[in-house]
């Protein structure tokens, strides 16, 4: 068994063409086979009966999930389809009698706490072993929540995640679930309380502009760029207010796709005295004008965003990016609600649908770092090469 899995992966990428591929990139990694972090989540299980070992059924779970599997009946089919030197390769020998209802019950009672610990762990260290020369000099880490609709909790709520997510990869590096009948602001310290943010920007919505936020994010070495709305009303009736008439442009994108055109153009005022939020050192300005192209009907929508990043800390070009990499972010929801379903889903017990969206992120987290930009080709690719999905879990040589 290799002790990195991104030193075998050029050899699948043969088959595929792929955007950068970034296995090259990683040969200095020495972590472990996924397997191995994995089996490191406590196993709820009793020992007595217990017929295979956690780790290597999650990684034959994710490999279903990175062929396209969207619920549990279709994982255990998947499993139960490999072929049998496949299987034990993976760790998991002879003929699988796995139910769906078995594989729910296990995922219902796994600590989702140290999945997301043991998972978000293994594809930090990935997205961050990159050289100087493929990194941005501050990278942008967005802060975003999303409901899983067809969950169901204590009380007849949906669980609720929020995520810390790469802008330049989208993998997520951490995630927790927000307690019921609360919002997302208490959980966003948590969240990122483990997470190394020297040479980071978090960038997050309007909800989680608040001061304790930008303190904790300072405190932590880290800087931040907030969309301010008016659940911050002195701030953004403040923003609102400055000069930005006389204010130069700073970054103008024209861009067509999707059916439309969008122009944004950015200015940026350097953060007065007296303004009232905590490390504040510039103030942004971003107006984006949208033309549909079927209708012809244009809207503009004027944005507001305050930041700690000094002047000259980093270049105009880069603040725009750090902006629209925020909304990006999207990108990964989408993902999760299209190609996989996620919204469809009716697994509801216990922390089972917190672990499946723990899955299909880092199903998507590891075809991204080895540069697949369609993640509806990459499903099809691995549903058909389920071997060179091993190599990418790192259970093969």
């Amino acid at each position: 068994m290799p002790s990195s899995p991104i030193d075998v992966l050029a050899r699948h990428l043969e088959h595929v063409t792929v955007a950068d591929p970034l296995s090259d990139l990683f040969d200095l990694l020495d972590l472990p086979a996924l397997a191995k972090v994995l089996d490191m989540v406590p196993d709820p299980r009793s020992r007595r009966g217990r017929r295979y070992r956690l780790g290597p059924l999650l990684a034959l779970s994710l490999l279903a999930v990175l062929g396209g599997a969207t619920s549990l009946a279709k994982i255990t089919r998947v499993i139960a389809g490999y072929d049998p030197d496949l299987r034990a390769r993976a760790g998991l020998p002879g003929t699988p009698r796995l139910a769906a209802s078995t594989l729910g019950r296990l995922l219902a009672r796994l600590d989702g706490d140290a999945f997301d610990t043991a998972t978000c762990g293994y594809l930090a260290s990935l997205a961050a072993c990159a050289p100087p020369s493929h990194r941005a000099p501050l990278a942008g880490l967005a802060v975003d929540g999303k409901t899983l609709r067809g969950s169901r909790i204590t009380g007849g709520t949906t669980v609720h995640l929020l995520a810390a997510t790469r802008h330049d990869t989208q993998t997520v590096v951490a995630q927790r679930q927000v307690e019921a009948h609360s919002n997302e602001i208490p959980a966003f310290a948590p969240l990122l309380a483990k997470l190394d943010l020297t040479g980071m920007v978090i960038t997050a919505d309007a909800l989680h502009t608040q001061h304790e936020h930008a303190r904790h994010i300072i405190a932590a070495g880290g800087h931040y760029l907030f969309l301010v709305k008016g659940n911050q009303p002195t701030l953004h009736r403040r923003l609102k207010a400055l000069p930005w008439r006389e204010a130069i442009l700073n970054d103008r994108t024209d861009e067509t796709g999707h059916g439309r055109r969008e122009i944004r153009r950015m200015k940026i005022c350097t953060a007065r005295p007296g303004l009232p939020f905590p490390h504040a050192a510039q103030a942004i300005q971003v107006k984006r004008r949208r033309t549909d192209h079927k209708t012809g009907k244009t809207t503009i929508v004027t944005i507001y965003a305050v930041t700690s990043l000094p002047p000259g800390r980093t270049t105009h070009a880069h603040l725009a990016t750090l902006i629209r990499g925020h909304w990006s972010v999207e990108t990964l929801h989408h993902i999760r609600d299209v190609t996989y379903r996620e919204d469809a889903s009716r697994v509801r017990t216990g922390t089972a649908p917190r672990i499946m969206a723990g899955l299909r992120n880092l199903a998507i987290g590891l075809a991204r770092l080895i540069g697949w930009t369609n993640i509806a080709a990459a499903t099809d690719y691995y549903r058909s090469h389920p071997a060179d999905g091993l190599q990418l879990l790192g259970l093969t040589t």
